[in-house]
């Protein structure tokens, strides 16, 4: 057998490198799309095929001038609703001015609704004040700070519920506390709510889906995991905030019950840096089922 030599080891292994560098620096500035298909027997008739466009975890995140590289890939799915499931603004890095930006541009497309994730809520509780709310509504933004709206559509209606971590609960509190809160939030929200109506819960914490799927919730669509930052081959995800290594909850959808959970990897880059996971936008389209 032929030995390889050590300059032609070092020179494979410099190859190796530099191809790894490129794939992974392609990856975390090209956005992915994914699409899925949601059934469901409690959606209304005049919903069917109703598309949403679902983004998550864009932590100030630049898409360029006029936002091209996010917005012409959301037009090109003419989306009936946008959803944002927090982490839109980041804690530390990146503009608040990104954010407005691409506020403006997407409701230009389709109604935008979002939540807060961690991020912003850890904003607030830093400075002692929320300068996010004000400036993404005037840019037409819908929050839903732990409250529900209908989404109306001829004479039929689906329920769409956000519900957001208190501010004065920190993140590493107990999560006996955490999923308490979601209850206490969740028996509020859901009360007038009848079974056989369809309703779409926003939640950033995918770790507490057994919790979500306790109430009369059809989707639940959430984020915060990122893809488990690094995905490995056939095991997925590497780790995740709550879940610790090797997580379930990274990506992907999940189903408990009558409950479906679709779970955004995120559109972050690079603070940290993804490897072999794409940056994700999220396309799912409502069918009705026929019992």
């Amino acid at each position: 057998m032929k030995k390889i030599s050590k300059k032609n080891a070092i020179k494979t292994g410099v190859a190796a490198a530099s191809l790894f560098t490129a794939i992974t620096v392609w990856q975390n500035l090209n956005l992915k799309l994914t699409k899925y298909q949601i059934f469901s027997k409690h959606l209304p008739e005049s919903f069917d095929k109703f598309k949403i466009a679902f983004l998550s975890d864009i932590h100030s995140r630049n898409f360029g001038k006029k936002q091209k590289k996010l917005i012409d890939k959301i037009k090109k799915l003419r989306p009936d609703v946008i959803l944002v499931t927090g982490d839109w603004v980041d804690s530390k890095h990146g503009k608040l001015i990104d954010c407005i930006e691409q506020a403006k541009l997407l409701n230009q497309i389709a109604p935008v609704w979002c939540i807060y994730g961690n991020h912003e809520i850890r904003r607030i509780r830093k400075t002692g004040s929320d300068i996010i709310n004000t400036p993404l509504s005037n840019a037409g933004v819908k929050f839903l700070h732990s409250s529900c709206e209908r989404i109306k559509r001829d004479n039929s209606y689906i329920n769409l519920i956000g519900i957001e971590n208190d501010i004065n609960l920190k993140e590493n509190s107990k999560r006996r506390k955490h999923i308490s809160q979601i209850r206490i939030k969740l028996e509020h929200i859901t009360h007038k709510i009848l079974s056989d109506e369809f309703t779409i819960l926003m939640a950033h914490h995918p770790e507490f889906f057994d919790t979500y799927a306790n109430f009369p919730i059809d989707l639940v669509l959430s984020g915060h995991a990122h893809g488990g930052q690094i995905r490995l081959p056939f095991v997925g995800g590497l780790i995740a905030p709550k879940q610790g290594l090797f997580p379930k909850l990274t990506s992907g959808v999940h189903k408990k019950d009558r409950t479906q959970m679709v779970i955004s990897r995120g559109l972050g880059g690079w603070k940290p840096i993804r490897i072999l996971n794409q940056p994700e936008i999220i396309l799912l389209t409502l069918n009705k089922k026929n019992e």
